[in-house]
């Protein structure tokens, strides 16, 4: 009888080892998965902006139309204004024409209270008057139509702002193995590139905006995110370097960077848990990098801005 409970006691002790076990193996993979998820949100929203302040660099829209603010000619707002008094008039003697004897009834109560809606009508038109003679109104924006000067102030304001986000990226990429070297030199690469765009040097800045995007898809493997983004990622490097020595005239090297994309890229044709939804977007992308090549054989610095414009459209929607 002793050796029986012994026996149950021991097999109680084993099923809550093993219990506990399992419970603390699932909740480190949860954990590991959440610690990767937020390294990923992290590494994409860096990834975005740094893309973005390159395109500023030439003034590339990501896209065909932008929303264009504009102030309304003083002839109109009067204009309109003129149209809204006219109309009210109009509904304010239809209105009076009926209630002509209940008018005379509270005259003394709706002097009192007109004045009162003058002064918050006068308030609130103070405050609501610039929106008023704003308009709004989506503009296209080519590669052929954009403005060709730089805005500074505007690239100033988001690589300084960008500094917030650092120490957050910064902590979340140690906690995986990924070279502690490569975690410091992007840190020191955006160091200097403040200092180029603090001077704004457009040739060296967008050198050096290639050097911070280059650590990304380190990053990623590193990580161990996905595989057809991380590839993405490494081959959008390639062409980004290609479209930064455009002002350099440097068709050679911009022909190799492209090629090394194509190289880069091609691994996907090969990939096969592709999702079906996808496999079209990532044969498409292909074809592009292909013409993307071609326009740098072509050595025309316009026709290169547009297919490259139009790649990274197609590569955002992978």
């Amino acid at each position: 009888m002793k050796n029986i409970k012994r026996i149950a006691y021991i097999v109680l002790i084993i099923i809550v080892v093993i219990l506990s076990l399992t419970i603390y193996t699932n909740a480190s993979k949860n954990d590991t998965e959440n610690q990767k998820d937020k390294a990923l949100s992290q590494i994409k929203y860096m990834e975005s902006k740094i893309a973005n302040l390159l395109n500023s660099m030439n003034n590339i829209e990501a896209r065909n139309y932008s929303v264009v603010t504009s102030e309304m000619s003083k002839s109109t707002t009067e204009k309109s204004k003129s149209q809204n008094s006219s109309s009210s008039s109009e509904q304010g003697g239809q209105q009076s024409g009926g209630q002509g004897g209940d008018s005379s009834f509270s005259g003394g109560s709706s002097s009192s209270q007109g004045q009162e809606n003058s002064t918050d009508s006068s308030e609130s038109g103070t405050n609501d008057e610039s929106q008023k003679n704003k308009k709004f109104e989506l503009k296209s924006s080519g590669v052929l139509t954009r403005k060709e000067d730089i805005n500074w102030d505007l690239i100033k304001n988001e690589v300084e702002n960008l500094y917030t986000s650092l120490p957050a990226i910064t902590m979340d990429l140690y906690q995986f193995n990924i070279n502690q070297e490569d975690i410091l030199g992007f840190n020191t690469e955006y160091d200097k590139l403040t200092t180029l765009v603090k001077d704004e040097k457009k040739e060296e800045t967008l050198a050096e905006l290639t050097k911070v995007y280059d650590y990304f898809p380190k990053f990623l493997k590193g990580s161990g995110q996905e595989e057809l983004y991380t590839i993405l990622v490494e081959t959008k490097s390639h062409v980004l370097k290609a479209y930064a020595k455009l002002d350099s005239d440097n068709w050679q090297d911009i022909s190799s960077d492209i090629r090394n994309a194509i190289d880069t890229y091609s691994k996907l044709l090969t990939m096969t848990n592709i999702d079906a939804r996808k496999q079209y977007n990532v044969s498409k992308v292909y074809i592009m990098l292909n013409e993307l090549q071609n326009a740098a054989n072509l050595k025309d610095p316009a026709v290169f801005l547009i297919k490259y414009k139009n790649l990274l459209e197609e590569m955002n929607n992978i």
